[in-house]
């Protein structure tokens, strides 16, 4: 076995280490496993090459094999940690297509695309086979989230009541009113929250494993253009079909495409996130900027990241960068 398939092998057996770490609910899992098992897997493809993902990969699922005697969770490991970054990886082929040089901003987007879809695809067809009720899918999962999130009664000390013994009163009835819409909240969004942080763990370990290896001066590849990150306009196209479909259907179809159309919509909202790191590239004190837009942007999530698709959109068809914030003479 040469020195290269040593480290591979060993990188997906340690990216196999940190998922069961995350599953088992230790401390380590828990800040880095649950969000970078997959980096080892992303170093592999992106400084060792791409031919060499398969072989830590199956490091990868053996290890998870042995450490938990489950073949189930050796296919987890498969579904979460190793076929997005598998997806990803074609950046690294479009690489050594372009021999060595920049990966463009059309081919980020063009692979992260790809990488929406299929997690587009796994969620609608995971929704249409869901065995539910008679009140529809997003019944049954709020029938489930209700059977999982704990239940707590909050005692009401009502005036002249001895604190000794609490009654239930308005604050406890407040509470279970709370709590219900909580779950209705998140069994809507659940689906979609699902997908996009299926995708984020890879764009992360994509991004991070590029970055490391980038100082370590090991990285096959030059640091790819993120500031020119474009989504093709196909995409734009099928974004608009799903979510005008989502605003007219109802039921369980209106759910599906709805929750089909929030993870078409995390490439836009890339797109909309690189318009803005350009427009602070040309300003002073980037950081700070930055800094505050992504503090706001956390705070408002919801709104922010409707207002970032709109960015995006707005960027396909009006060409923002190109036009208004393109660097200047002699910049970056």
């Amino acid at each position: 076995m040469t020195r290269q398939s040593s480290i591979a092998v060993a990188a997906g057996a340690l990216g196999a280490l940190l998922l069961v770490a995350a599953l088992r609910q230790s401390v380590l899992g828990v800040m880095v496993g649950s969000m970078l098992s997959s980096l080892p897997l992303a170093m592999v493809a992106f400084g060792l090459g791409a031919a060499y993902l398969p072989l830590a990969i199956v490091a990868g699922g053996v290890t998870m094999a042995v450490m938990t005697g489950s073949f189930t969770l050796a296919g987890i490991y498969l579904a979460v940690d190793a076929a997005p970054v598998a997806i990803l990886s074609r950046m690294g082929l479009a690489a050594m297509a372009s021999d060595g040089k920049l990966v463009s901003g059309t081919t980020v987007g063009r692979t992260v695309c790809w990488l929406a879809l299929v997690a587009c695809a796994a969620v609608v067809v995971a929704l249409a086979m869901m065995s539910t009720g008679s009140e529809g899918i997003e019944a049954t999962l709020r029938a489930r989230l209700d059977q999982v999130l704990p239940t707590m009664a909050v005692p009401d000390v009502s005036p002249g009541t001895a604190a000794e013994t609490p009654t239930v009163g308005a604050s406890s009835l407040d509470f279970a009113t709370a709590r219900t819409e909580m779950v209705r909240a998140m069994a809507g969004l659940l689906p979609g929250v699902a997908a996009w942080d299926w995708c984020l763990r890879a764009i992360l370990s994509a991004g991070l494993g590029q970055l490391m290896l980038t100082k370590m001066n090991i990285a096959l590849w030059p640091t790819p253009a993120y500031r020119e990150f474009a989504a093709p306009s196909w995409f734009f196209a099928l974004f608009g079909a799903t979510a005008l479909a989502a605003a007219v259907l109802k039921d369980d179809a209106g759910f599906i495409v709805g929750n089909a159309a929030a993870i078409l919509g995390l490439p836009l909202v890339l797109q909309g996130l690189a318009v803005v790191h350009s427009a602070a590239a040309r300003a002073k004190h980037r950081l700070v900027w930055l800094t505050g837009f992504y503090v706001l942007a956390l705070v408002t999530a919801g709104v922010s990241a409707v207002m970032l698709v709109g960015l995006g959109v707005m960027d396909n068809f009006l060409q923002i960068r190109a036009r208004y914030l393109a660097p200047r003479t002699g910049g970056e």
